[in-house]
């Protein structure tokens, strides 16, 4: 196959056409979505590629929480990075799906540490919530028809997230900084750009605040269920087009725009940057992995222009400088740490951003106590190590 194609994805209705090579392709095409058991994570039934409302077989499926979570399954891959005379990484993905112990990856691949357990297991797929997270019955959910929870702090969200799970191998908690990173890099390389507002859509980011405040029914869950797995935005029956409608990535809706979502697993302090995949550490400054730099001057806030290039992790794409655009450089928005704090991270946006929102967007001036009315979370499960 031709993987230098890029999938042409916007879709103002769902009658226009829509290509992608990489609906073939051995990891891309395989992201879609699942309903799972919503305590264990188990995979229950697959849904239809071109209409959720679906299963596989054509008999109706429940996407509102009676049968489990809406779950988009995201396969392991193998990457490889190499930097360029010019100073930039150059990212590729291999089509090997990884075994269990990474032995069948060609030379210079690894497998990108998202799907790593501590152990250095692969795990063979992570899951990412289909939607923005609701908490119904104290459990953070990921069902069609309801609308982001928000007014929570982080610690708030992750313990809904936890809730009445995390017994077996599959753990439960909200989205994770590298499972974002993960799939950002797989979004770049299959549209071949860096502005993904143009490429799928803008998101809902451009209701005013006090319209996207009012107007709960406007930013419900589900509003792109008849994509299925493909990517775009559809028009709704009042006629809200794009701007004002929920975006799509291969399943994920609201990957940007309509709330912000915390990430679990990133920190900012005036002593660099720490990060760790493990789910034991998060929030806890002191025991994550970091990257020294001097933060106590604040990065200007602006449209990202360049990443950090941190040795041997160079997927790890962390706002360097600002001086970028909506049309330049990584096209989405950073707002930086601010000095003598310990910071957290906020993903994607909300719903006023307009061209800020992006896989990209990053706010990392707040701090764990912070909770905000346009600040919610993404239900994710992945298997971990036996304790």
């Amino acid at each position: 196959m031709d993987y230098t194609q890029n999938t042409k994805a916007n879709l103002p209705h769902i009658n226009q056409l829509y290509s992608s090579i990489w609906d073939n392709h051995p990891i891309i095409g395989q992201i879609g979505g699942w309903v799972c058991d919503k305590d264990t994570g188990a995979l229950k039934y697959k849904l239809h590629k071109t209409d959720w409302t679906k299963k596989t077989d054509g008999t109706p499926a429940v996407l509102t929480g009676e049968d489990g979570d809406v779950m988009v399954k995201v396969p392991a891959y193998y990457l490889k990075i190499t930097m360029e005379s010019y100073g930039q990484p150059r990212y590729e993905i291999d089509d090997t799906i990884p075994d269990r112990h990474a032995t069948n990856g060609r030379p210079g691949f690894f497998v990108h540490p998202a799907f790593l357990t501590k152990s250095g297991k692969v795990k063979p797929y992570i899951l990412v919530a289909a939607y923005k997270g609701h908490i119904l019955n104290n459990q953070l959910r990921s069902i069609s028809g309801v609308v982001p929870t928000v007014n929570q702090n982080i610690g708030s969200f992750t313990d809904k997230a936890r809730q009445g799970r995390n017994t077996g191998a599959n753990k439960h908690d909200i989205t994770r900084f590298y499972e974002r990173l993960a799939c950002n890099l797989l979004m770049y390389i299959e549209f071949g750009d860096l502005d993904m507002q143009t490429a799928i859509g803008k998101g809902i980011s451009e209701f005013s605040w006090d319209e996207g405040s009012a107007g709960t029914t406007l930013r419900v869950t589900g509003q792109s269920n008849s994509l299925g797995d493909r990517s775009g935005y559809v028009v709704a029956e009042d006629g809200r087009t794009n701007g004002k409608v929920s975006i799509r990535w291969r399943g994920i809706e609201d990957y940007w725009g309509n709330v912000w979502e915390f990430v679990n697993g990133f920190m900012i302090s005036d002593t660099g940057y720490h990060y760790t995949n493990d789910v034991t550490k998060f929030l806890n400054m002191g025991a994550m992995e970091t990257y020294a730099k001097d933060l106590s001057a604040k990065v200007p806030n602006g449209y990202i222009k360049d990443m950090e290039k941190i040795p041997g992790k160079e997927w790890m794409m962390i706002p360097k400088t600002t001086g970028g655009s909506t049309s330049t450089y990584w096209c989405d928005y950073f707002w930086s740490h601010d000095p003598t704090e310990q910071n957290i991270a906020l993903a994607g946006g909300r719903w006023h951003h307009g061209a800020y929102c992006g896989p990209a967007c990053w706010n990392c001036h707040d701090v764990a106590s912070s909770s905000d009315s346009a600040v919610g979370a993404r239900l994710s499960c992945s298997e971990e190590d036996a304790a």
